[in-house]
């Protein structure tokens, strides 16, 4: 067992998302992903820990744009409008993930909420 950093008990099995710090189910707001405290002063991550938290996503992203569009200007005899397109792909697959990374760090899913394994 662990002990909770807020309250002190011995059931801080869980990590509050934004803090990373122990808290147990009582010290976490009902939906489970967050602690109190955080909830209370409506704390947010910073850029840096938002894509260090993503990076599977990211890496899913880039893969997708270097298979994507990245290969298009080095084939030869394509049409110079395929620049101008392959940027308009890049801008049109980075904003649904930009959005989706700014509202998961006010919201995280329930999901990335880990258990502790100290």
């Amino acid at each position: 067992m662990y002990k909770c950093d807020f309250c002190g008990s011995a059931f801080g099995d869980r990590i509050c998302y934004f803090c990373d710090k122990g808290c147990c189910t009582s010290c976490m707001v009902d939906d489970r992903t967050r602690c109190k405290e955080c909830y209370i002063k409506k704390r947010r991550l910073g850029w840096k820990k938002l894509l260090k938290k993503n990076k599977l996503v990211l890496i899913f992203v880039s893969f997708l744009w270097f298979y994507a569009v990245f290969p298009g200007p080095f084939l030869p005899g394509l049409d110079p409008t395929f620049y101008t397109i392959s940027i308009v792909a890049a801008l049109l697959i980075m904003i649904p993930v930009c959005l989706a990374l700014f509202f998961w760090s006010l919201n995280p899913p329930k999901s990335d909420v880990k258990k502790r394994k100290d």
